[in-house]
């Protein structure tokens, strides 16, 4: 952008005002509205630093990530973005900012009770249910101990985001002793969509290195949607099955429920960096980018479409 200043004082001012204007808003006309189905939140007790395996440093602090997360949401145009945590950390980002949409994670292996489940999902305090966290346990979401849990999900229209595909290199050596990287597979959970077939489930990071099989799965199953989460972003290899896995996405008519997730853990340059990845997929219409960024997702959280 050139900007060609006049000698004229009044005209300095105005073209002073229409660059920062320019500045403002460059990111709302380069991508339109986004809803993001993929953050964390945390409290002070429960954050962690760590630099990401990309290079990306972390926010110093809860307090630091949730400010500047909110800051990458207003530059971005984020209308609304489904952040998974404990009870405690769901209640600190969505107190902060009401475009956060609450989604109840299992970090912890003991869930809540079935009876508070359902209490919070009628006072709106969960309406997403996941990060699903299943494999880093050891189990998959076919386990006996999430299915009262799925059939209120099914019951009260409540979308499912589950956990699929790898982790970071080393996990089960150290804090995930359970996890295995073949129960990241999404053909382990078939049983769940036959047993709750209005149930809405999302794929997180589109299975990753299984792929192929969420591509299979998603055309068995019409109420099955996944999110690109770290595939955007993280490490060469995750860019290689996203872009694999869009162009066969569109290929085979299936890229009307793929949606667009940062997964931004402690790393909030990771929004950023998620969108101008997508955004640089030439394959992709502007139309077919619109979608992931925005509609599909629109449609998979029960806010139209």
């Amino acid at each position: 952008m050139v900007i060609q200043f006049s000698n004229d004082n009044g005209n300095n001012v105005k073209y002073i005002i229409l660059a920062l204007l320019f500045l403002i808003l460059y990111p709302l006309l380069s991508y339109g509205q986004i809803i993001d189905v993929h953050l964390h939140a945390y409290t002070e007790q429960d954050y962690w630093v760590a630099t990401a395996r990309n290079g990306f440093p972390p926010a110093a602090s809860a307090r630091d990530l949730l400010e500047k997360t909110i800051w990458k949401m207003d530059e971005h145009n984020i209308e609304w973005a489904v952040v998974s945590g404990n009870l405690e950390s769901l209640k600190y980002f969505t107190q902060a900012d009401n475009r956060f949409i609450p989604s109840y994670q299992d970090y912890a292996e003991n869930l809540i009770s079935v009876d508070s489940f359902v209490s919070l999902v009628k006072k709106g305090d969960i309406q997403v249910f996941g990060e699903v966290m299943a494999v880093y346990h050891g189990q998959t979401l076919n386990d006996e101990k999430y299915l009262p849990y799925l059939k209120v999900c099914e019951e009260y229209n409540i979308p499912v985001a589950y956990h699929t595909g790898g982790t970071f290199p080393g996990a089960n050596a150290t804090i995930w002793k359970k996890f295995r990287l073949s129960f990241g597979n999404p053909l382990l959970i078939e049983d769940v969509l036959v047993r709750y077939p209005r149930l809405k489930l999302s794929l997180m990071h589109a299975g990753s290195n299984f792929y192929e099989n969420t591509l299979r799965m998603m055309d068995q199953y019409p109420q099955l949607y996944a999110d690109l989460g770290v595939l955007l972003w993280l490490h060469p290899m995750e860019k290689d099955y996203a872009v694999k896995f869009l162009e066969s996405a569109k290929k085979y008519g299936l890229l009307d429920r793929v949606m667009f997730g940062s997964d931004q853990m402690i790393w909030p340059d990771s929004i950023t960096a998620s969108i101008r990845f997508l955004d640089s997929l030439s394959f992709l219409t502007e139309a077919e980018k619109r979608d992931i960024l925005y509609h599909n997702a629109k449609r998979f959280l029960n806010k139209g479409e």
